[in-house]
């Protein structure tokens, strides 16, 4: 049962051996390993289990250790006696992951059994001294390592099995022990690796201006600016009116602070009226009415829809409207007159009524927006003023309008 528990540790040690960590016990180097050792002896020995101690010597190479070991164990046996247990191997260790913290070996051996019984022992005298085998597993476990003088310490377990072939009774034609061994195996003599040859400092290259600008390459944030260009202190072109634009391609030099511009620096126009949105007051003008030096427009024609013989306004007139109020609203200077316009249908006196009520009807809206009454007249024009023929659909339509006419200057 010992045995079994013996070789189920040694498999559980090989698993957790089996995971390369960090730098083990040098190859090629010298060694020596003294181990505290159990001895499970066979039962036809008729001796007991016990500790006893081993040394062993040897040399290491890339994947193998060569050694030497002497084993001493001095079990009781039988009638109050005692069995000096000598052992003398020589053994090969095949090791894995060399480099590893953590390095498994496989071990077999062979070397010569020297057993010798006290005289109160039931087998003394008799002649049980044999050639043997040796074979099992172990781990190197790396503890400290000396790259500059080839040394290192690590701790050392194994188990293995021992077994003889003896011919002479009563011990039959086979013995099998079993022995488990821990302690510490020191290295040296291992290559030590030449010290590295001083590196000369790096010698800063010389600073240069490529780009010409007179500001150094370490410093310049702009390289490669074109020759001529005048730039700061960062090696960048000048912007002078901070708009986004330098001032070699600038074609507008000069525009006001946060004004919005094209690629040439020049202010948008967003309404295409002619004057730049920065001193526009009336930025969404009708494309084709003219407007004065701040961009409002000097006669605005409102779409306005009544139904048939009505002063009533439609809802869908709204939104033409409201920009009439904004129109007048953001600008208090402005004032006009709203002039209501009829076709040719109908009596020239019902047309000028119709016309004024209408007129009337725009004024009250735009007044209950928010404009002043003060600025704003309604004058009815009835049909007096058409701008296109009232013999066609499409002419009658034109001359069905409403105007909103400056007056202010």
């Amino acid at each position: 049962m010992k045995k079994h528990v013996a070789l189920a540790c040694g498999a559980a040690a090989l698993l957790l051996a089996a995971i390369p960590v960090s730098a083990g016990p040098p190859a090629n180097s010298w060694y020596v390993a003294p181990e505290a050792i159990y001895l499970w002896t066979d039962r036809d020995r008729l001796a007991d289990d016990d500790l006893g101690g081993a040394l062993a010597f040897g040399r290491s190479f890339d994947k193998w250790d060569v050694e030497l070991q002497y084993n001493y164990v001095s079990p009781d046996t039988l009638g109050n006696g005692s069995l000096d247990f000598n052992n003398y191997f020589v053994n090969l260790h095949r090791v894995f992951y060399r480099d590893a913290r953590i390095s498994p070996f496989l071990k077999l051996g062979v070397g010569y059994v020297d057993p010798h019984y006290s005289s109160t022992s039931p087998l003394f005298g008799a002649d049980v001294s044999t050639f043997t085998l040796a074979y099992g597993a172990g781990l190197l476990t790396n503890l400290t390592r000396n790259e500059s003088r080839g040394t290192a310490l690590a701790l050392r377990a194994e188990i293995y099995g021992l077994v003889s072939s003896s011919t002479e009774p009563p011990n039959g034609d086979h013995l099998s022990d079993t022995v488990a061994g821990l302690g510490l195996q020191y290295h040296w003599g291992a290559p030590v690796a030449a010290a590295p040859a001083p590196v000369a400092p790096p010698v800063a290259p010389p600073v240069g201006d490529s780009d010409g600008d007179g500001v150094n390459d370490n410093l310049d944030k702009c390289p490669g600016t074109p020759a001529g260009t005048a730039v700061d202190a960062n090696g960048c072109e000048l912007d002078s009116d901070g708009d986004g634009v330098v001032d070699r391609l600038d074609k507008c030099p000069g525009t006001p602070a946060g004004a919005k511009v094209d690629a040439n620096g020049c202010e948008f126009d967003s309404d295409r009226d002619g004057v730049v949105d920065s001193k526009d007051q009336c930025p969404d003008t009708p494309a084709g009415d003219k407007v004065d030096e701040v961009g409002c427009s000097f006669n605005l024609r409102l779409e306005v829809f009544f139904d048939t013989d009505s002063a009533t306004i439609k809802p869908e007139s709204y939104p033409d409207l409201d920009r009439a109020v904004r129109l007048m609203t953001t600008n208090d200077r402005l004032s006009g007159t709203i002039e209501g316009h009829t076709d040719s249908r109908g009596s020239d006196a019902y047309n000028q009524k119709l016309s004024q009520r209408r007129a009337d009807s725009v004024r009250q809206y735009l007044i209950e927006k928010g404009v002043p009454a003060s600025r704003l007249d309604a004058v009815g024009k009835g049909e007096s003023n058409p701008i296109a023929d009232n013999a066609t659909a499409e002419g009658r339509a034109q001359n069905r309008r409403v105007l909103l006419v400056r007056t202010s200057q």
